[in-house]
């Protein structure tokens, strides 16, 4: 008979204070942790047996992770690239379960290749004629057990699953520097990646990250937002990965392809709530991309690089049809807010100065890309604004140098209104006027948008969104949202 043991749900709010002081439980975790590792250490397929033998009966809790084989304490990964972990004191052994990304589960392949997991907590109680229980209690789900009658809290680590990934992922966060300055040697290219089984009824968060950066960058945003009961309950968190050398408004054409193909590939049907109720946030020249989703340009993008409308471009069917995607499109009605943070509306003083120059002295382009503009250049010159003939005939066509402020395209997007919600984050170094304020990389009068729900200055670097007051402002947003949307 196994001893009787319920849970209460996480949701309910509050937490049971321990029974018993944390240092006395100390030898029982010893011990529950040594079974975990006796447990994993069991090759999958002989662990009924193995656990039969021994007496003990083992329990896991569902979770929105199927499939998971590994169960490792969590006290295994402690990232130093986290800067915070949110636990939750009590009884029992957090522990991260995970699998391989083996391709099994439907959408593994929008799942990141470093492997999924989930959060745990491991509790071993007499189950009765000798045996044991060793049960995975599911902690975002319980916060308290009840065990021989009496409620106690049960210990998490909801930041050690991020924290396993992170590690994991290493290699990924070091390629943003090559990603930049070599996009086609990448082994990954742009894509779209689920972080959590897909939820047709949660709001999908989506985090572009800037230039000479990858997804690893939003880790700790990502981290913290998980923390939080609502968004947890409300919101799924994506991420876009892209090679960031690529010049700005074609990675902008890439994104929304890849957008429109995976939301076509998760919802084929197009009716799921999910899929017609995106928000997203942009940091740097991801803002940019995420701009393009919520921007109706008409032919003002057009005219701002092309002095004559398309019928009048001599070009092979194929490259106009390529150059169109670049500069003709509507804004995507499923996007419903977006975030910019730190965002070079107005381009940056770093694409012209020495550190534009050096970054692009190592560049090397994609002939796929640049060739679009090419054959124009070199067979209608004279249509072609300046500023672009300058880049591609220097060699310099690339997201460096398409953030100047010279740019007639980046300029004119930046006089478009978003069509939606939007918000805007900014980083001022030093005290001053706002007029006057930088990041460092962006200064406030590029970055400043009319027209936004709210607009943050936080005293920071180009990575504002690392700051507690901005992982308030868009929790706050979040909240906002959920309120304005109905939802």
């Amino acid at each position: 008979m196994v001893t009787p043991l319920t849970s209460t749900p996480a949701a309910q709010g509050g937490v049971t204070p321990l029974p018993v002081p944390a240092e006395a439980l100390k030898p029982y975790h010893e011990s529950v942790k040594a079974i975990v590792e006796w447990y994993d250490a069991l090759p999958p397929d002989r662990r009924a047996a193995e656990c039969e033998r021994a007496g003990l009966i083992v329990v896991k809790d569902p979770t929105a992770e199927t499939g998971l084989v590994h169960f490792e304490p969590a006290d295994r990964y402690h990232s130093g690239l986290l800067d915070q972990y949110h636990t939750r004191p009590g009884v029992g052994v957090p522990v991260v379960a995970w699998r391989p990304n083996d391709g099994t589960g439907r959408l593994d392949n929008l799942r990141p290749p470093e492997g999924l997991a989930a959060a745990y907590t491991a509790v071993v109680l007499p189950a009765g004629e000798g045996k044991w229980m060793l049960r995975f209690v599911n902690p975002v789900e319980h916060s308290t057990l009840e065990i021989g009658g009496k409620p106690v809290t049960v210990a998490a680590n909801y930041s050690a699953p991020i924290a396993q990934l992170v590690e994991k992922a290493r290699p990924l966060a070091r390629s943003g520097f090559s990603g930049m300055l070599s996009p086609t040697k990448s082994k990954r290219r742009e894509k779209l990646y689920l972080m959590e089984p897909y939820d047709p009824k949660k709001i999908p968060l989506l985090m572009v990250h800037g230039l000479q950066s990858t997804p690893v960058a939003f880790i700790n945003l990502t981290n913290d937002l998980q923390s939080d009961p609502m968004v947890r309950q409300r919101y799924q968190i994506w991420h876009y990965h892209y090679q960031t050398g690529t010049p700005v408004l074609l990675n902008a054409t890439n994104f929304r392809r890849v957008l429109s193909s995976t939301l076509k590939e998760i919802d084929p049907q197009g009716d799921d709530f999910a899929t017609n109720h995106l928000v997203v946030i942009g940091h740097s020249m991801g803002g940019i991309l995420t701009h393009t989703l919520v921007s109706e340009p008409g032919y003002k993008l057009w005219d701002s690089v092309i002095k004559v409308r398309p019928d009048k471009v001599k070009m092979p069917p194929e490259s106009l049809a390529q150059l169109k995607d670049v500069f003709l499109f509507h804004h995507d009605p499923r996007v419903k807010r977006v975030v910019f943070i730190s965002v070079p509306h107005r381009g940056s003083t770093y694409a012209d100065n020495f550190v534009g120059d050096l970054g692009q002295t190592l560049f090397r382009p994609d002939r796929k890309v640049t060739d679009v503009f090419g054959h124009l250049v070199k067979v209608q010159r004279e249509v072609v604004h300046p500023f672009v003939v300058g880049l591609y005939e220097q060699g310099k066509f690339s997201s460096i140098r398409t953030l100047s402020a010279s740019s007639p395209s980046l300029q004119m997007l930046a006089t478009l209104p978003p069509e939606v919600p939007f918000h805007s984050i900014i980083g001022q170094k030093g005290a001053g006027p706002l007029d006057l304020g930088s990041d460092g990389i962006v200064t406030y009068k590029s970055s400043h948008l009319d027209g936004a729900e709210s607009e943050l200055v936080v005293r920071s670097g180009h990575n504002s969104f690392r700051k507690q007051e901005a992982v308030a402002e868009i929790k706050s947003i979040l909240y906002e949202h959920l309120r304005k949307s109905g939802s």
